[in-house]
């Protein structure tokens, strides 16, 4: 009974391991799959690459100008979702729902899309930028008038502006459902 009970444990975790793949989006909407790997430069921490490796163990990097997403488990940033930006940054997604946040993998800046759309500099974080990232923000809620009004009372830092991103993604949601 024990070995069967570890039998079933194993191939679980294998089934499970299995569905979970890394892989890329290339800028042909073409899906690679393979383990992916963050490198660094320690001399230029914008020099950011991923290498990925297919079924046979052979590794290619992977050129910016080709990827348009990336998808991570157990990686440095964590299971994560990455996308490119003009074919020279990368973009992990912090918040996901019908309003996105994506922070660039080399410096924090942020940038966000609602339902799909281009992504769009907030300036979220930045010091003396409170007002602009506040004013910003207002036209991606401004169709849910009560968390208009929440977010009207608060200032528009980082920690603030996270929090109603992720309360109208969940009011949105709700109402979906």
């Amino acid at each position: 009974m024990k070995f069967f009970t570890l039998s079933l444990c194993l191939f679980i975790t294998h089934i499970h391991l299995a569905q979970e793949r890394e892989y890329m989006v290339t800028k042909n909407k073409d899906t690679i799959y393979g383990s992916i790997k963050r490198s660094f430069n320690l001399f230029d921490k914008e020099n950011i690459g991923f290498k990925i490796e297919d079924a046979t163990g052979k590794k290619t990097k992977i050129e910016i100008s080709e990827v348009k997403s990336l998808k991570l488990y157990n990686g440095a940033d964590g299971d994560s979702y990455i996308v490119t930006m003009y074919d020279t940054w990368y973009l992990k997604r912090i918040v996901e729902g019908e309003i996105e946040v994506f922070e660039m993998l080399s410096t924090p800046l942020f940038y966000v899309s609602k339902n799909g759309s281009e992504l769009e500099f907030i300036d979220m974080g930045m010091p003396f930028a409170r007002k602009k990232a506040h004013a910003q923000l207002r036209a991606y809620i401004k169709d849910d008038p009560e968390l208009l009004e929440e977010f009207d009372s608060m200032q528009g830092t980082e920690k603030n502006i996270l929090y109603i991103i992720k309360k109208y993604n969940s009011l949105k949601e709700y109402k979906v459902n």
